[in-house]
């Protein structure tokens, strides 16, 4: 896992603040930290959940996929760019974009839908071997809240073959 030094560095050189042989004040860094805790939380309460914890040194570890790392540190290049003067290029544009739809599809999860029994199934989707034939589709709470064992058992009008 990266530090998050390596985060800081990392992002202030894409936005040419910090060349490789400077350092940045502790009070730079601190901003730093400061806009990423809050980039970051702000994401997660927009359904991308990375398993970000705050951090607060420069030797904590930034605890996200490794696969996220690199939207990670685009992304705070231009949001800390305006704080450091930075520089944000095109390039650095087209990274952060596609950074951020890999960390979409890294932290956010599509719940299971299913049918609820208010809705109905549509005119002319009716079967009578399904059980289909009130319009509606079949109230299946009672049976889904029943299971105890966590296996599915045979559903009624299946033939079991052997």
């Amino acid at each position: 896992m990266a530090t998050v030094a390596q985060v800081a560095k990392a992002s202030l050189q894409r936005i040419l603040v910090q060349a490789s042989e400077s350092e940045l004040e502790p009070d730079e860094y601190q901003d730093f930290i400061f806009a990423m805790n809050n980039f970051m939380l702000s994401l997660d309460a927009d359904g991308v959940t990375l398993g970000y914890t705050e951090v607060a040194n420069l030797g904590d570890e930034v605890t996200i996929p490794t696969g996220a790392l690199r939207g990670l540190i685009a992304n705070m290049s231009i949001e800390v760019s305006p704080d450091y003067n930075g520089t944000v290029t095109p390039a650095l544009i087209s990274s952060a974009t596609e950074g951020m739809k890999v960390m979409r599809k890294i932290g956010q999860r599509i719940p299971t839908s299913f049918m609820p029994s208010t809705l109905s199934i549509g005119s002319g989707n009716e079967n009578d071997d399904e059980g289909l034939t009130t319009g509606f589709y079949p109230n299946r709470e009672a049976e889904i809240l029943a299971e105890t064992t966590g296996a599915i058992g045979l559903e009624q009008n299946t033939n079991k073959t052997t």
